[in-house]
């Protein structure tokens, strides 16, 4: 069979120095003995377009970035020239050198053209692309705290909510099985965003990212929002935009947890050692709840402050239980907690979070009788809720 050949635009990150930051992760890989897998570490070509040849050139690429350490584990799809400047089209004009933003741990630049090859790799469709802009902006907002997210030794991931319009018109899923699989918008942009952490904020696992397990919502953790079983405003007006505005609001969620019934199982969850770094940190939380769920509500007139109110009040956690708990022994003197805490705490029981508000309410799911909703407990600090609109 005749050689051919793929061109392919290279997904790692260059700092302002022009270091590349693979230097730094292939260095701390073959300390920890990661290059017996990642057997092509640090080995790359230094610039911008690399020619791949062989019998089957785009199957190549995929064997090769892996050992490389630039994938999730999962088959990619090949950067190639034309794909990449298909998504950076979808950009509306902004120039594909530009800098969105600067990545940590490792302060890899986030240029337009980057985060087009890694959301290609992820297998984002061009009008995808305004989203993940949005999401990249909202990840390197401060109150993110991305370099905490990257390194901690907790399983904290991004959580990716879309509200708004456009969520119908890239056919994002807010109903059954809206966290997945099988659909590819939820899947390719969380993805997508999951690589930009990894190949240009420099999050390797074990390398980097020692999260004592990690979670499948790091692969992909997103999904929409379902405004026509919502009986409430959205949560992009909740937020301060308007209701025809597109936006991605991006949390911390150290897991996802199922939770089959109302307010009172989701407050009896909430209330457990699953909140106790939510407490910790003063975080915000989210909870989806199934439209089923949402809707009996309105029917009882309560609103999503009415529900907020309700999760606030009862969702607490004895007094005597978080005395014992692991974080309080072991990790953290009772002195350090917050102040609301420890005040709640002498009043015998503490809620989640510092207030209802820090509550995020979300209508999604199958719309059946049957109440599945989620509860995603928090990580980290500052509190984290970021919104950004798109187009």
């Amino acid at each position: 069979m005749s050689a051919e050949s793929a061109w392919v635009l290279l997904p790692t990150a260059q700092r302002r120095d022009g270091g590349w930051i693979d230097d730094v992760l292939a260095e701390r890989a073959r300390e920890r003995g990661m290059d017996r897998r990642l057997t092509l570490v640090g080995n790359f070509p230094r610039q911008r377009v690399e020619v791949v040849r062989g019998p089957d050139p785009l199957g190549t690429v995929g064997a090769l970035f892996y050992r490389r350490g630039w994938t999730d584990g999962l088959p990619i799809v090949a950067p190639t020239i034309g794909r990449v400047e298909a998504m950076t089209r979808a950009a509306q004009g902004r120039p594909a050198s530009e800098v969105v933003a600067t990545l940590e741990p490792l302060q890899g630049l986030a240029t337009i053209e980057k985060l087009a090859v890694n959301a290609v790799m992820a297998g984002c469709e061009p009008e995808q692309f305004p989203v993940l802009l949005a999401a990249v902006d909202a990840l390197a907002e401060p109150a993110f705290n991305l370099r905490g997210v990257q390194t901690t030794d907790e399983n904290v991931a991004p959580l990716t909510i879309v509200s708004g319009p456009a969520a119908a018109r890239l056919e994002m899923n807010a109903g059954f099985g809206a966290l997945g699989p099988g659909w590819q918008a939820n899947a390719a942009i969380g993805r997508a965003l999951r690589l930009i952490m990894h190949n240009i904020g420099g999050g390797w696992p074990e390398a980097v990212a020692f999260a004592g397990l990690g979670q499948p919502g790091r692969y992909t953790l997103c999904f929409a929002e379902d405004d026509a079983a919502n009986p409430w405003e959205p949560l992009r007006v909740e937020l301060g935009f308007d209701a025809e505005d597109s936006i991605v609001v991006l949390s911390r969620a150290e897991t996802a947890i199922n939770v089959t019934g109302g307010l009172e199982e989701l407050a009896s969850v909430m209330g457990s050692a699953a909140s106790a770094f939510t407490m910790l940190h003063s975080g915000k939380v989210t909870v989806v709840l199934a439209p089923f769920v949402a809707q009996e509500l309105a029917k009882q007139g309560r609103s999503k402050a009415d529900a907020k109110r309700f999760l606030f009040e009862h969702g607490r956690m004895p007094a005597e239980q978080w005395r014992r708990g692991w974080l309080n022994r072991r990790l953290v003197g009772t002195k350090q907690w917050p102040a609301w805490v420890r005040d709640a705490a002498a009043d015998g029981a503490i809620p989640a979070v510092a207030g209802p508000d820090d509550i995020t309410i979300v209508v999604a799911g199958g719309d059946i009788p049957i109440p599945q909703c989620a509860y995603f407990p928090s990580w980290g600090f500052p509190p984290c809720r970021i919104a950004k609109k798109f187009a």
